[in-house]
């Protein structure tokens, strides 16, 4: 299917000038609209930026609110007079005695940590035995861990371990983190000191006292309720919270691409300066932009992260946008239209005035005049316009009479040609009949020879009546068949509503002469010609068909180009041609051994 393509030439002024307008105003509005998207984005990202700001020091706060209380419990428990006198009396090769002493352990952590319930489990642990709960974790070879090495070397201050695999901190090859509900922790340890101060002087444990090692073990998930159900940003649902390590180990990720244990990369990161404690700033990952916001923890030095895709913070304010865009375009295009058709108005009336004028000189009278005023601004056009009707009035007449006498002399040359050529044929034929001594057909040719004669030279004009011209071809048919000894017949059907018709005078007989002439010079008898009309579409078509000998394409060629041997059906051709056009004319169907059909089109309008 061919694509049609509009030429700007062909819109219409009242469309061209909407399109203007229409333009124009898209110009002005979208440069507007994107100045203020841009500042209105900028504004956006700012406030959040603050906004982020402030939440990731709250949430920071919370967390570190929470735990300072495991801090401040880790400092009271060494001045613990119950775990003094404990740990100085206790038997450690009697297993006994130490069942009895972890569920006392077990009571006292309860006292200290009052949100015991919300962390996974607290222990007190030394070289030969585990204190606290039996329903937790365990620490097989405890003193060989990283934990235990880093609290000794502490010397009483609180150290605390971004999550980890439990079974590689104590060496476990016989499980998986997966089978047990303890296979990531993250913990905070510390080397108690254990000291009595109930009798007023601060009296600490022998040096051939082993002191235990505090360690308090939390899930990932205790953080869930400080990043996310505390957080002041719970309705940006595209928000990710992250604590991590300075060094990048991941404590908690709300990101399901950042579990919990592994190594945050992030260039930002790497580049943060130690001293630094809390910022805000975008950055650039994966092509897309982000909002970063980061706050120290002042209790385990951990970094509180709040991460969102800017296009979550403006995606309310680009919807919004398009919603205005709309509105502001179906707004434009109707003022565009009334602009556009209040400014047409205006030009198209000044010129309805001259639109009969145009109208009458379309329809030929050029002599119109427009009344106008001097002072009319379009009075020149108005003024060209009457001289352009003139003298298109004048070329017309001039190019119509030298027409008309072209095409007279045409006619009348061809008529003139076509005369002498039947009189030349006809008095052959009737020699013949002459000379073979038929001499009452011969007077009868001679009659009807005179009647034809006086037709064609009593009818001298380019059209005649149908019913004259086929009793003409009656007398014609009358004198071919007594010169061919009535070896074909003739079959002609004209309608009679077609009989009062005009036609080209003698328009057929060229075509009926050659029927008889050449397509039945080898016929002895049964030879059939038919003649007949039809309208159809518009127009008549006349067919003359025999069944005699037919002729070759190239045949055809030459009488369509002017065959002396057919000069006739080239002349009809041509007359036809010149009195109606070239959509009008002859065609001739042959083939050799087949016969003939001569079709001849003439417009009914022109009848």
């Amino acid at each position: 299917m061919k694509r049609r393509y509009i030429s700007f030439k062909r819109i219409s002024i009242r469309a061209k000038m909407t399109l203007s307008v229409f333009l124009a105003i898209s110009l002005l509005l979208g440069t507007i609209t994107v100045l203020m998207y841009e500042n209105t984005k900028r504004t956006i990202e700012e406030q959040a930026l603050h906004s982020f700001e402030e939440n990731v020091q709250k949430t920071s706060a919370i967390l570190d609110t929470r735990l300072s209380v495991i801090k401040e419990a880790t400092e009271k428990l060494n001045l613990e007079s119950r775990l003094y006198d404990l740990f100085l009396n206790l038997d450690s090769s009697d297993s006994l005695e130490l069942l009895r002493a972890s569920k006392e352990v077990t009571s006292i952590l309860r006292d200290y940590i009052p949100w015991y319930s919300d962390i996974y489990s607290a222990h007190l642990v030394t070289s030969y035995y585990r204190f606290g709960s039996d329903t937790e974790n365990y620490y097989p070879d405890f003193m060989n861990s990283r934990i235990a090495r880093e609290a000794w070397a502490a010397q009483g201050k609180c150290v605390w371990f971004p999550t980890y695999s439990y079974t590689q901190m104590y060496g476990i090859t016989n499980l998986e983190d997966s089978q047990i509900p303890y296979g990531s922790l993250f913990s905070v340890a510390r080397l108690l000191n254990l000291s009595d101060a109930s009798s007023g002087r601060v009296v600490r444990l022998s040096s051939y006292t082993e002191n235990p090692v505090l360690v308090v073990n939390f899930q990932p998930d205790y953080l869930e309720d400080v990043l996310v159900k505390y957080s002041t940003n719970d309705s940006l649902e595209d928000t990710e919270y992250y604590v991590i390590s300075r060094r990048g180990e991941i404590v908690y990720s709300t990101d399901q691409s950042e579990q919990t244990g592994d190594i945050y990369q992030a260039q930002w990161l790497d580049s943060l300066e130690k001293e630094s404690s809390f910022d805000g700033f975008f950055i650039q990952e994966n092509g897309e932009k982000y909002l970063l916001s980061y706050c120290a923890s002042s209790i385990t030095d951990w970094l509180t992260v709040m991460k969102i895709p800017v296009s979550s913070l403006i995606g309310q304010l680009q919807r919004q946008y398009v919603q205005y865009m709309l509105l502001a375009f179906l707004i434009m295009l109707l003022v565009s239209a009334l602009m556009a058709w209040f400014c047409s108005s205006v030009v198209n009336r000044q010129f309805y005035k001259v639109i009969s004028t145009i109208d009458q000189i379309g329809s030929g009278h050029f002599n119109q005049k427009i009344e106008y005023s001097p002072e009319d601004e379009f009075a020149f056009f108005y003024k060209k316009l009457e001289e352009m009707g003139a003298a298109i009035a004048s070329l017309i007449h001039e190019n119509y009479e030298v027409k008309l006498m072209q095409k007279d002399a045409e006619i009348k040359a061809l008529n003139a040609q076509l005369n002498p050529h039947f009189i030349y044929n006809t008095l052959n034929v009737i020699n013949w009949t002459c000379l073979e001594g038929k001499q009452e057909a011969t007077s009868q040719m001679l009659v009807n020879l005179s009647k034809m004669l006086r037709y064609t030279s009593y009818h001298s004009g380019m059209y005649e009546y149908l019913k004259n011209d086929i009793q003409w071809l009656k007398q014609y048919l009358y004198i071919m068949r007594i010169r061919f000894s009535d070896k074909f017949d003739v079959m002609l059907d004209i309608p009679d509503a077609l009989m009062e018709l005009k036609v080209p005078k003698l328009f057929l007989q060229p075509f009926v002469e050659n029927s008889i002439v050449h397509g039945f010079q080898n016929v002895s008898e049964d030879g059939m010609l038919e003649i007949h009309a039809e309208e159809k579409d518009g127009a008549v078509y006349f067919y003359i068909d025999d069944n005699g000998c037919g002729m070759s394409q190239e045949k055809i060629q030459e009488i369509m180009e002017g065959n002396p041997d057919s000069i006739g059906i080239a002349n009809v051709n041509q007359r036809i041609r010149i009195l109606y056009g070239p959509a009008y004319g002859v065609e001739i169907h042959s083939q050799l051994g087949e016969g003939t059909s001569i079709v001849v089109r003439i417009p009914k309008k022109m009848c």
